[in-house]
């Protein structure tokens, strides 16, 4: 298997938000985004299957709160309605909310891999503001049902001047 795919799409995030050049070779197949006062994305390349798993540890929530939550992941996650094809969940032993996305390299251009990247920063973002109390409620239908995470709108992901990349 190739790494091709994963480099071509890592590319066009490279140059779509103004990043420096990444180490050749890389270092490993996992990248970590820091977003500017927000969680980390991660994207993961799985060269035996050739796909993609981006994912986020989006925050914490208190114990007092985990049924409101829990409630809130599952109409997110119904059929998709909130989650543009991606799945939330939560560690309820360690009180901690995930989201995630998986998809084959191939299946994606690279401006259809950005798009992704901006809609899944979109549902991240929301979800931490939620869960860090910035806001008080989240919408169950945050993403409209045809909505889907390479829509083509455009979300800002991090900039080099941001200094809130880490990659390793």
């Amino acid at each position: 298997m190739s790494l091709t795919p994963y480099l071509t799409l890592l590319e066009a995030l490279r140059i779509s938000c103004h990043l420096p050049e990444f180490p050749d070779p890389l270092p490993s197949t996992q990248l970590d985004l820091k977003l500017e006062n927000g969680p980390t994305l991660t994207i993961d390349f799985e060269e035996e299957n050739e796909s993609l798993k981006i994912f986020s540890q989006i925050g914490t929530y208190p114990l007092e709160h985990e049924k409101i939550i829990l409630r809130k992941i599952a109409a997110s996650n119904f059929l998709w309605t909130s989650t543009a094809g991606g799945t939330l969940s939560a560690r309820p032993d360690i009180q901690t909310v995930y989201f995630a996305y998986r998809t084959p390299a191939s299946s994606l251009s690279g401006g259809e891999f950005v798009n992704l990247l901006e809609k899944f920063v979109e549902i991240i973002a929301q979800w931490h503001l939620f869960l860090t109390g910035e806001v008080d409620d989240i919408s169950t239908d945050l993403i409209k049902p045809s909505s889907t995470m390479n829509s083509g709108e455009n979300i800002p992901l991090p900039m080099q001047q941001s200094q809130g990349i880490i990659i390793g």
